[in-house]
């Protein structure tokens, strides 16, 4: 199957359901390309268990989202966070394929893996890469000094103080 859209945006966190619910509203013919089974994978799979935000749920607002005023000041705890999200997808039908990858740089070939191959070569005129700025660790040189009996692990492997990663950095 080939077919032409004229934007594709990877990534189906804040920043890409933004963008496309500005396409969308612009009446432009776009995909968000999610890689994993869900949207917002950061908030689901790379927080601790009780995170809350730090910044008044105000400063996350989504476009054309609204807040109820008492609830603007609050701070949402991980798991509203990743139901606004669900629901802003929901609410504004944005088209955002799941658990797909692209490659290419003309085309744009919609990979499953499910299937071996691609299930779709989409012409685009545009790219809009929406894949966040803090997707992989920087860990300074110094840590491989940290003696093996403290425990460290990067923060996206920490989920509360009973379960600890084995993983270290």
């Amino acid at each position: 199957m080939s077919e032409f859209i004229e934007t594709i945006v990877v990534g189906g966190g804040q920043a890409g359901l933004a963008i496309s619910y500005y396409l969308k509203q612009e009446g432009r013919e776009h995909l968000v390309l999610e890689r994993a089974p869900a949207i917002a994978n950061a908030w689901r799979n790379q927080r601790w268990d009780s995170f809350t935000l730090v910044t008044p749920n105000f400063q996350v607002r989504m476009p054309a989202s609204r807040i109820r005023r008492k609830r603007s000041l609050r701070f949402m705890s991980l798991r509203e966070v990743v139901k606004y999200f669900d629901d802003y997808v929901q609410r504004y039908r944005l088209p955002v394929p799941l658990r797909c990858r692209s490659a290419g740089r003309r085309e744009a070939r919609i990979v499953f893996p499910k299937f071996e191959q691609p299930i779709a070569t989409t012409k685009r005129r545009n790219v809009v890469i929406a894949t966040g700025l803090y997707q992989s660790a920087k860990i300074p040189a110094f840590a491989a000094a940290i003696p093996r009996t403290f425990f460290s692990c990067i923060p996206c492997n920490y989920r509360n103080p009973l379960f600890c990663p084995k993983v270290r950095f």
